[in-house]
């Protein structure tokens, strides 16, 4: 799905949404592909399922997004330093 169809398909909701398709350009995410994890009415809710995901599927491309956002923009930071052992 694009941005575009879910803001149709939920609007005015906060959604966990997973990138399946997605490329880098000009240090942005360009996502092509959405798959629609959830919906939530307010942003606490969508980080906490978030973290869950998170810590559950690691290798998964997952984000808070709100659909009043007319671009899906994500930015990507480069994360360096010591991370703690699991």
């Amino acid at each position: 799905m694009r941005w575009q169809d879910v803001r149709l398909n939920y609007p005015s909701k906060w959604l966990v949404i997973e990138a399946f398709s997605a490329r880098t350009e000009n240090k942005k995410r360009i996502i092509e592909g959405i798959k629609v994890v959830d919906t939530f009415e307010d942003g606490n809710s969508a980080l906490r399922k978030y973290l869950q995901l998170h810590k559950e599927h690691p290798e998964k491309e997952m984000y808070v997004v709100h659909t009043s956002r007319p671009e899906l923009e994500v930015e990507e930071l480069i994360w360096t330093g010591v991370r703690a052992a699991r």
